[in-house]
Protein backbone atom coordinates (compact mmCIF):
# COMPACT_ATOMS: atom_id res chain seq x y z
CA UNK A 1 0.00 0.00 0.00
CA UNK A 2 1.61 3.43 -1.05
CA UNK A 3 0.32 6.72 0.72
CA UNK A 4 -1.09 9.43 -1.03
CA UNK A 5 1.76 11.97 -2.24
CA UNK A 6 1.03 16.05 -0.96
CA UNK A 7 -0.71 16.67 -4.22
CA UNK A 8 -2.88 14.11 -4.25
CA UNK A 9 -3.79 14.96 -0.50
CA UNK A 10 -4.18 18.58 -1.39
CA UNK A 11 -6.33 17.63 -4.53
CA UNK A 12 -8.46 15.48 -2.35
CA UNK A 13 -9.54 17.92 0.17
CA UNK A 14 -9.48 20.87 -2.58
CA UNK A 15 -6.60 23.10 -0.75
CA UNK A 16 -3.89 24.09 -2.72
CA UNK A 17 -1.10 22.56 -1.99
CA UNK A 18 0.88 25.52 -0.69
CA UNK A 19 -2.10 26.11 2.35
CA UNK A 20 -1.44 22.52 3.70
CA UNK A 21 2.48 23.40 2.85
CA UNK A 22 2.40 25.83 4.76
CA UNK A 23 0.69 25.15 7.85
CA UNK A 24 2.69 21.79 8.27
CA UNK A 25 5.75 24.08 8.02
CA UNK A 26 4.83 26.40 10.47
CA UNK A 27 3.84 23.47 12.75
CA UNK A 28 7.05 22.43 12.94
CA UNK A 29 8.83 26.08 12.95
CA UNK A 30 6.78 26.98 16.05
CA UNK A 31 7.59 23.20 17.51
CA UNK A 32 11.40 24.85 17.34
CA UNK A 33 10.72 28.54 18.25
CA UNK A 34 8.78 27.45 21.17
CA UNK A 35 11.86 25.11 22.12
CA UNK A 36 14.36 27.65 21.81
CA UNK A 37 12.01 30.48 23.75
CA UNK A 38 11.56 27.95 26.21
CA UNK A 39 15.64 26.78 26.77
CA UNK A 40 16.50 30.70 26.36
CA UNK A 41 13.64 31.60 29.00
CA UNK A 42 15.34 29.70 31.97
CA UNK A 43 17.93 32.41 32.20
CA UNK A 44 15.00 34.57 32.33
CA UNK A 45 11.90 34.49 33.67
CA UNK A 46 11.47 30.49 33.23
CA UNK A 47 11.31 27.65 31.32
CA UNK A 48 6.99 27.78 31.14
CA UNK A 49 7.29 31.89 30.58
CA UNK A 50 6.69 32.50 27.09
CA UNK A 51 3.73 30.20 26.79
CA UNK A 52 1.95 31.15 29.90
CA UNK A 53 2.54 34.43 28.89
CA UNK A 54 0.63 33.54 25.53
CA UNK A 55 -2.47 32.41 27.48
CA UNK A 56 -2.37 35.61 30.05
CA UNK A 57 -2.73 37.78 26.97
CA UNK A 58 -6.28 36.44 27.13
CA UNK A 59 -7.05 35.49 30.70
CA UNK A 60 -5.01 38.20 32.55
CA UNK A 61 -2.29 38.32 34.99
CA UNK A 62 -3.61 35.60 37.29
CA UNK A 63 -3.12 33.34 34.53
CA UNK A 64 0.51 33.93 34.01
CA UNK A 65 2.76 31.08 35.92
CA UNK A 66 6.14 31.54 34.38
CA UNK A 67 7.81 28.37 36.32
CA UNK A 68 4.82 26.18 36.57
CA UNK A 69 3.78 23.26 34.45
CA UNK A 70 -0.09 23.22 33.94
CA UNK A 71 -2.90 24.56 32.11
CA UNK A 72 -1.40 28.19 30.96
CA UNK A 73 1.41 26.75 29.78
CA UNK A 74 -0.88 24.34 27.90
CA UNK A 75 -3.61 26.95 26.38
CA UNK A 76 -0.56 28.75 25.79
CA UNK A 77 1.35 26.61 23.58
CA UNK A 78 -1.71 25.77 21.73
CA UNK A 79 -2.30 29.70 20.73
CA UNK A 80 1.43 29.69 19.84
CA UNK A 81 0.82 26.56 17.70
CA UNK A 82 -2.19 27.99 15.86
CA UNK A 83 -0.58 31.29 15.16
CA UNK A 84 2.24 29.57 13.95
CA UNK A 85 0.32 27.09 11.66
CA UNK A 86 -1.61 30.77 10.21
CA UNK A 87 1.52 32.53 10.04
CA UNK A 88 3.05 29.40 7.52
CA UNK A 89 0.30 29.83 5.13
CA UNK A 90 0.62 33.41 5.17
CA UNK A 91 4.31 32.70 4.62
CA UNK A 92 3.82 29.54 2.29
CA UNK A 93 1.10 32.29 0.31
CA UNK A 94 4.08 35.04 -0.17
CA UNK A 95 6.87 32.26 -1.40
CA UNK A 96 4.87 30.71 -3.86
CA UNK A 97 2.69 33.62 -5.15
CA UNK A 98 4.95 36.97 -4.70
CA UNK A 99 8.31 36.50 -3.08
CA UNK A 100 9.87 33.16 -5.18
CA UNK A 101 12.86 33.00 -3.48
CA UNK A 102 15.58 31.37 -5.67
CA UNK A 103 17.74 29.07 -3.26
CA UNK A 104 18.30 27.81 -0.27
CA UNK A 105 19.38 30.99 1.05
CA UNK A 106 17.40 32.91 -0.27
CA UNK A 107 14.48 30.80 1.12
CA UNK A 108 15.68 31.19 4.33
CA UNK A 109 16.61 34.64 4.40
CA UNK A 110 13.06 35.28 3.60
CA UNK A 111 11.29 33.79 6.33
CA UNK A 112 14.19 35.35 8.55
CA UNK A 113 12.45 38.56 7.32
CA UNK A 114 9.08 37.37 7.55
CA UNK A 115 9.22 36.50 11.32
CA UNK A 116 11.15 39.09 12.30
CA UNK A 117 8.30 41.04 10.59
CA UNK A 118 5.55 39.57 12.23
CA UNK A 119 7.43 40.13 15.85
CA UNK A 120 7.78 43.81 15.11
CA UNK A 121 3.33 43.91 13.82
CA UNK A 122 2.72 41.56 17.08
CA UNK A 123 5.44 44.05 19.32
CA UNK A 124 4.10 47.29 18.43
CA UNK A 125 0.63 46.80 16.95
CA UNK A 126 -0.92 43.51 18.58
CA UNK A 127 0.42 43.56 22.02
CA UNK A 128 -0.28 47.52 22.83
CA UNK A 129 -3.58 47.35 22.00
CA UNK A 130 -4.61 44.39 24.39
CA UNK A 131 -4.88 45.38 28.53
CA UNK A 132 -2.29 42.37 28.98
CA UNK A 133 0.52 42.89 26.66
CA UNK A 134 2.59 44.23 28.98
CA UNK A 135 3.12 40.88 30.78
CA UNK A 136 3.85 38.85 27.17
CA UNK A 137 6.65 41.51 26.72
CA UNK A 138 7.48 41.06 30.24
CA UNK A 139 7.67 37.16 29.67
CA UNK A 140 11.17 37.63 28.23
CA UNK A 141 14.44 39.80 27.36
CA UNK A 142 13.83 41.24 23.89
CA UNK A 143 16.72 39.56 22.67
CA UNK A 144 14.78 35.98 23.50
CA UNK A 145 12.05 36.75 21.12
CA UNK A 146 14.06 38.06 18.81
CA UNK A 147 16.30 34.91 18.85
CA UNK A 148 13.02 32.57 18.53
CA UNK A 149 11.45 34.72 15.54
CA UNK A 150 14.43 34.11 13.88
CA UNK A 151 14.61 30.73 14.74
CA UNK A 152 10.90 30.17 13.59
CA UNK A 153 11.67 32.11 9.83
CA UNK A 154 14.78 30.36 9.58
CA UNK A 155 13.01 26.88 9.43
CA UNK A 156 10.27 28.03 7.92
CA UNK A 157 12.54 29.16 4.67
CA UNK A 158 14.17 26.27 4.57
CA UNK A 159 11.24 24.00 4.97
CA UNK A 160 9.17 25.80 1.97
CA UNK A 161 12.28 25.67 0.03
CA UNK A 162 12.72 21.58 1.12
CA UNK A 163 9.45 21.00 0.53
CA UNK A 164 7.92 23.49 -2.10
Amino acid sequence: MTSASGYQRAERTGAPPWLLRGARNGLVAGAVMAMVVMILGLTDQGLFAAPSSIWAFWAGPAGYHPRDLDISFVLGAMGHMMNSAVLGVVFAFLVTRILRPSGVLASAMAGVAFALAALALMWFVVLPIGANGEIVKGAAAGWIWIAGHVMFGGVGGLLSWRWR
